[in-house]
């Protein structure tokens, strides 16, 4: 990259700051550009008196010379060890701006910015302030930044109204070229409301008689994700995953794709989503991925604008979809997961009662709660519940409560039976039946977080004889559980999504070669990418089936329903995918349940053998 700038010292070597210096002779040769007769000297008293004032001074001179030689490298060193060490120096913010405009010349742009607004917002120093000012204003009129990143600055500093006036205006002249024609307007008009520069404000009104008589410019698709902060590995994959559906689908010319970063923050998705709604034409909005900003990004979508579809690739809790019309969860979420089960042990294994062994935690809480209340809907019971800690080693405590509520139950049918009054009263030797009898529950639901952890509890079950038909749901599904729990996990039952049943088809094989081309690396097994990839491609079908018609994106998806992803189909049902499967285990392999009739006689097999 060329030179940008003068040198940042060459006005500043004459301060008082420097006055009766040790490094004083030299000062006269960095002034009068001899750099190279003052290195030397420079370089003894930077590594002899680094820590005090001496060092300092010659590492602020050493810096400049570096940069007047073009050793950009030797010069961030010195840059960044002084600003590491000396912490309170006078001369900081010089040397922030010097490492600031070496990331610049370096083609780290966007830090470079960053940094010296950094500068501006904090230093009280005229002369620092001044520089810094006049360096963002050359570098921003370069337009080495794009949109995004300039409003990402606008928002984080806004510390100076010219500093301020140029963001807007290079943000309109981005979108303009992007033909983001409303937004463009807005910027300008922006300009015009709080600069008072008269060479902004001019710029700014040629810019808007341009955009007469261009409408709003090419609609726009909204990704929101975490690019920065804890979650930004899975903010990535999803915009590595939308951003390939979007080069495929060959509406680049027809419509613009936007990312913005949600910081995992409700607040931040909210406030994020209505600016580009107000900024832009947004027809429709993939994201966000994370539960919590995709609930509040839905619920003013949905209360707002209905006409713009919103699907979250991943987000897993329930009642997201419900939230509007055009809300749409991609990803299974746990409600559905857990009624999936209900029902099928309810419609096909007839089973009425249940005991519930739940894990501590978000993960078990949900499927717990949903699972209950899925069952009482459907005429069940849910008469025992425990609560258990993952990873102990054993569980003798829980087993037992559970094994005393079931002998009550069981007691107190009997006494009914016999016409007994007291019906808590014990007509069995309470002891000896719970030290050897197996509490025989109809079904045992355990919605184990893992494989692993779900062998374990059924294997422990089984140990503390608490026996019975075990349910779950996606925790169990894979090999670990066949290890952990052997064949006493035979016959089982527990709810999959159809996402995790499909990998190795022709859909997902073709997705990881092109996205191994497109990126350099397989996507990750968490599916945020593939999720991400397939929410595009909704939003690109209902976009080329509407855009010459009257109807909306919205009514499309609603209408369509089924749509084929990489992992298998997604079939939207009131916004939710409903695509699940049941999955057994028969005689230690998994098998895809295809029938009530088949698991009929399969449960009956299975309780013959516990039998004997």
């Amino acid at each position: 990259m060329n030179r940008l700038f003068p040198l940042f010292l060459v006005a500043l070597l004459s301060t008082a700051a420097f006055a009766q210096s040790e490094v004083d002779r030299v000062k006269p040769m960095v002034k009068g550009g001899r750099c190279s007769e003052a290195i030397a000297s420079l370089q003894k008293v930077y590594s002899s008196s680094f820590s005090k004032l001496d060092g300092e001074k010659a590492a602020v001179m050493l810096t400049e010379c570096y940069l007047r030689s073009g050793k950009k490298d030797a010069a961030y060193d010195v840059a960044s060890r002084f600003l590491e060490y000396h912490v309170k120096s006078a001369y900081r913010e010089l040397m922030e701006i010097a490492r600031a405009i070496i990331d610049v010349e370096k083609g780290s742009v966007f830090d470079g910015v960053e940094a010296m607004l950094r500068v501006l917002s904090y230093s009280t120093n005229p002369a620092a302030r001044s520089r810094a000012k006049d360096v963002v204003i050359q570098t921003l009129a370069a337009s080495l930044l794009n949109a995004d990143q300039l409003q990402a600055l606008l928002e984080k500093y806004p510390v100076d109204r010219d500093v301020m006036g140029w963001l807007e205006l290079q943000i309109g002249r981005e979108c303009q070229n992007a033909k983001r024609f409303r937004a463009a307007r807005y910027w300008y008009k922006m300009v015009l409301k709080s600069s008072t520069s008269e060479s902004l404000t001019s710029t700014a009104k040629k810019g808007l008689n341009a955009l007469e008589g261009l409408g709003a410019g090419l609609p726009t698709i909204l990704v929101l994700a975490p690019l920065s902060g804890d979650y930004a590995e899975f903010g990535a994959a999803a915009v590595q995953g939308a951003l390939l559906a979007y080069e495929q689908s060959g509406l680049k010319d027809k419509v613009n794709i936007r990312f913005q970063d949600t910081h995992a923050d409700a607040a931040i998705a909210i406030m994020r989503t209505q600016r580009a709604v107000n900024q832009d034409s947004v027809i429709a909005i993939i994201g966000p991925i994370m539960s919590a900003p995709a609930t509040a990004v839905a619920a003013w979508l949905g209360a707002n604008l209905q006409s713009v579809p919103m699907l979250t690739p991943t987000a897993t809790d329930g009642g997201i979809a419900k939230l509007g019309p055009n809300i749409f969860q991609v990803n299974i979420t746990m409600d559905i997961l857990a009624q999936t089960i209900a029902d099928f042990a309810i419609k096909c294994l007839d089973i009425r009662e249940f005991g519930v062994m739940s894990p501590l935690g978000d993960f078990g809480t949900a499927m717990s709660e949903t699972f209950t209340r899925a069952v009482e809907r459907r005429g069940g019971e849910v008469f025992a519940f425990r609560n258990y800690e993952e990873g102990r080693p054993d569980y003798k405590t829980e087993f037992n409560i559970m094994r005393d509520v079931y002998f009550n139950r069981e007691n107190r049918r009997r006494n009914i039976a016999k016409g007994v009054s007291d019906l808590g009263a014990s007509g069995t030797n309470r002891k000896a039946y719970l030290s050897d009898a197996d509490a025989e529950f109809p079904g045992l639901f355990i919605p184990a977080t893992n494989p692993a952890d779900a062998g374990a509890m059924v294997s422990q079950a089984a140990f503390h004889k608490v026996t019975g038909t075990y349910l779950g749901t996606s925790g169990w599904y894979g090999r670990e559980l066949l290890i952990q729990g052997k064949r006493l996990v035979d016959g089982s039952y527990f709810s999959v999504p159809d996402l995790d049943m499909n990998k190795g088809n022709v859909g997902y094989t073709s997705f990881v070669k092109d996205f191994t081309a497109r990126w350099g690396v397989e996507p990750g097994e968490d599916k945020v990418s593939g999720l991400s990839y397939d929410a595009a491609n909704i939003i690109f079908t209902a976009f080329n089936a509407v855009r010459d018609s009257q109807d909306d994106m919205t009514h499309f998806i609603n209408v369509t329903k089924d749509f084929r992803g990489i992992y298998g189909d997604i079939k939207f049902r009131r916004g939710a995918n409903a695509n699940t499967k049941i999955v057994t285990v028969n005689k230690g392999k998994f098998e895809v349940v295809t029938s009530c009739e088949r698991q009929d006689a399969a449960a009956k097999e299975a309780k013959s053998k516990k039998k004997k």
